[in-house]
């Protein structure tokens, strides 16, 4: 390694660290790691991939495995868990120590998809009855590099929470106050089988940086901070986009083959489609001979459609992925809501695009057809397109949602297609029975 480098590893930030050891070649990663001691080790491993971090870890003797394990928060061994098959997760959880070990049982037997499976159970925890003194005193002995510290809680003689205490107003407090002034009380809670989404919307609605995780009998179990939920929020981001735009499970590191694998298939799914739409126009082949003014209309009709369809299908899914339709009244509330929102829209589009088109068509000469019934045909057409194409970008993810399908994979190129083939059978129909 230069001198560069060595300085990077003793003074440099843990993320910076970790994309130079990334970079490297495989002998050069392990090198650098093991020159970093225990407690930046642990903060420069956590950002690491999953596979370099894997390869690591397996790489270790057990004494430093255990070493290493300990000094990791609960929430990152859970991730670390969460990429290897259950023979490695045994031999994992055999390294922790035997109160980690049970925290980390419990962990994992929440399904993913509940609020415990994301909790941090590394936290300082006092009695309300325990002083000032005592309280700063524990604080100091007790806390461990893992700890979340920003607050204490504090349960009562029932381990059922209470409320908890900014670090700073323990610190500041005088040795003769009672700890009851600098608790706060009546602070909103996450339950251990709450949705991640539910504990999502709590932290944000009430502006806090980390909230208590209880069980059904008021005991504290755990807690969620920001990071965790922002950690929990760029993932679900990345994912819809992948969803979104039909990429398949998209890994930096995937060489170009296997991306092409993953992407493939939504290409050959689009071209099949863009086949059948091609086979209704074959309908309308006289139609499109004798009037090719139709043409220059055609990417206006489209593009609107898609874009009214993108809106519907978006605010849509949102409100699925946030459990605003869980009802039904939710559900029709909602598609009374797009519908009208679509048929205004729908209209007032295709009237400017009926007056636009009229102005063109009086300005470049198409021949012997009539500039008023054609520019009739594109106005009409947009509004039957729009309309028709917003409907779809109600319903599918409604329906799919219903069939336990993730609503996301509609926002793709398969239903763009879909919204194409309407808009473009809605346009030519309409042309065939005004114009010939």
């Amino acid at each position: 390694m230069n001198n560069k480098e060595l300085d990077l590893l003793k003074k440099g930030h843990p993320l910076d660290i970790a994309r130079m050891i990334e970079s490297a070649d495989a002998i050069q990663q392990f090198e650098m790691l093991n020159q970093l001691p225990v407690d930046r080790l642990n903060d420069v491993f956590i950002e690491l991939s999953d596979e370099l971090a894997l390869n690591y870890i397996n790489s270790l003797s057990i004494n430093k495995k255990k070493e290493l394990l300990d000094a990791l928060e609960m929430d990152e061994i859970r991730n670390l868990l969460d990429d290897v098959d259950s023979k490695e997760v045994q031999k994992i959880l055999s390294l922790l120590n035997v109160a980690k070990r049970q925290k980390m049982i419990r962990m994992l037997a929440y399904d993913e998809d509940v609020a415990a499976s994301i909790m941090n159970t590394d936290f300082i925890v006092i009695d309300e009855k325990t002083s000032i003194a005592d309280a700063t005193q524990n604080l100091i002995k007790s806390v461990k590099d893992s700890d979340f510290i920003d607050e204490i809680f504090v349960v009562d003689n029932n381990k059922n929470y209470v409320g908890s205490i900014e670090l700073k107003k323990l610190i500041s407090a005088r040795k003769g106050d009672d700890i009851d002034k600098i608790i706060e009380r009546n602070q909103t809670v996450i339950y251990e089988h709450d949705s991640i989404y539910s504990a999502i919307k709590k932290l944000r609605d009430y502006d806090d940086t980390v909230m208590p995780v209880v069980n059904e009998q008021q005991h504290l179990i755990g807690i969620i901070t920001a990071d965790d939920i922002l950690d929990i929020m760029i993932e679900e981001y990345e994912e819809d986009v992948e969803r979104y735009v039909a990429v398949g499970d998209y890994e930096e590191d995937s060489s170009a083959f296997v991306r092409t694998k993953q992407r493939l298939p939504w290409l050959l799914a689009s071209i099949i489609l863009n086949l059948v739409i091609a086979g209704f126009l074959s309908f309308f082949q006289a139609t499109i001979e004798q009037i090719t003014a139709l043409i220059l209309f055609q990417p206006m009709i489209l593009g609107m459609a898609g874009n009214i369809g993108t809106q519907a299908i978006s605010v849509t899914i949102l409100g699925l992925h946030q459990n605003e339709l869980n009802g039904e009244d939710d559900v029709k509330l909602h598609v009374r809501d797009e519908v009208m929102i679509g048929i205004l829209n729908s209209i007032a589009i295709g009237f400017l695009g009926f007056v636009i088109a009229l102005i063109f068509l009086f300005t470049v000469n198409m021949g012997n057809q009539d500039p008023f019934q054609l520019a009739f045909v594109v106005g009409t057409s947009l509004t039957g397109g729009m309309f028709v194409s917003a409907l779809c970008g109600v319903f599918i993810p409604i329906f799919l949602e219903k069939m336990k399908v993730d609503p996301a994979i509609a926002s793709g190129p398969i239903i763009s297609t879909i919204n194409d083939l309407f808009a473009l059978l809605i346009y030519f129909a309409i042309a065939t029975a005004m114009l010939l």
